[in-house]
């Protein structure tokens, strides 16, 4: 078991289990006779939730990760080539790839029995802004040994320091600066003072040309980047104000419809009242006209009765 080995395989563990494994194969190296290795093993931070999110994606979404570099890389491309419609429709792919893609690590953490908070998915969210803005921050993150989340203002370098588990894994971070820098001191000889004197200043001249020619570039990207973010927020508000128009002429409508249905609700309501006192007083006129009825029948009988009598007298006296 070797370093890198080990890191591997603790990185890859859920947050409960870190410590515990760590302490684990420190003791076992140590058993081992490798006191360095034990030491170095030992050492090894746990990761914070949101690198450890990275972690999970770096090793069971590789091909969801791997996308959202792949468009940082283009993002950057089309930053340096300053052209502003592919820095349009590549930042409006970014923040619909991000959110998918935050939404994978958290699943990913659900999978294995781990939360991920709205705080840490906003730190994942981050690392991965981070990751696309900056090669070396996308290496570090496929590495998937992170242990604490990036972040990145768009024109300097991201911090890597303490990023990494086993920073030796990563490749060196190069640059045009140190190259330059470098070299009088590799190729003076002591004997020739001044003219090493000469091609420090020379060094220095170019390395302040270059890093002021570094700053006019960033600040070019940066301008170049608020003028597509200026224009997409421009076109989104523009489509936010005509969904807003639309939306406030369905209440329109569904109020005049609600005012409508109302009025001839309370039509209807008064209707009901006139026709419950017309029957009301139906059913007294009914009640008058039954006992009218009843009354008109006791005396149709007594008169039928008394026809009978009459009738049947006149039979006898005939």
């Amino acid at each position: 078991m070797d370093l890198a080995a080990a890191a591997s395989e603790l990185y890859g563990l859920p947050p409960g289990d870190f410590t515990a494994a760590r302490n684990e194969r420190a003791k076992a190296a140590r058993a081992e006779g490798n006191a360095l290795l034990a030491k170095q093993v030992g050492r090894l931070p746990k990761p914070s939730t949101a690198a450890w999110a990275i972690n999970m994606l770096a090793r069971r979404r590789a091909q969801e990760l791997a996308e959202v570099l792949d468009l940082g890389e283009q993002l950057r491309r089309a930053q340096e080539e300053l052209d502003p419609v592919s820095m349009r429709e590549l930042g409006r792919q970014r923040q619909r790839l991000l959110t998918a893609v935050v939404r994978e690590g958290r699943s990913a953490a659900e999978d294995l029995g781990v939360g991920i908070s709205d705080a840490a998915a906003s730190e994942l969210e981050q690392t991965l802004r981070a990751a696309m803005a900056d090669a070396d921050a996308a290496a570090a993150v496929r590495s998937g040994q992170l242990v604490r989340s990036l972040s990145s203002n768009g024109i300097e370098p991201v911090d890597l320091a303490g990023a990494v588990a086993v920073p030796g894994s990563l490749p060196p971070r190069g640059g045009e600066g140190d190259a330059v820098s470098e070299q009088p001191a590799r190729g003076a000889p002591e004997a020739t003072a001044p003219k090493s004197g000469k091609r420090d200043r020379d060094a220095e001249r170019r390395a302040a040309e270059a890093e002021k020619l570094r700053a006019e570039e960033a600040r070019r990207r940066e301008r170049a980047e608020a003028q597509a973010e200026l224009e997409e927020a421009e076109r989104g508000a523009e489509q936010a104000a005509a969904e807003l128009s639309e939306a406030e002429r369905s209440v329109s409508e569904t109020a005049a419809r609600r005012d409508g249905v109302s009025k001839e609700l309370d039509e209807l309501r008064a209707r009901v009242a006139e026709l419950e006192a017309e029957l009301e007083a139906v059913e007294r006129e009914a009640g008058f006209t039954e006992r009218a009825r009843r009354l008109a029948a006791r005396l149709a009988e007594q008169e039928r009765r008394a026809a009978d009598r009459a009738r049947a007298r006149l039979r006898r006296l005939s």
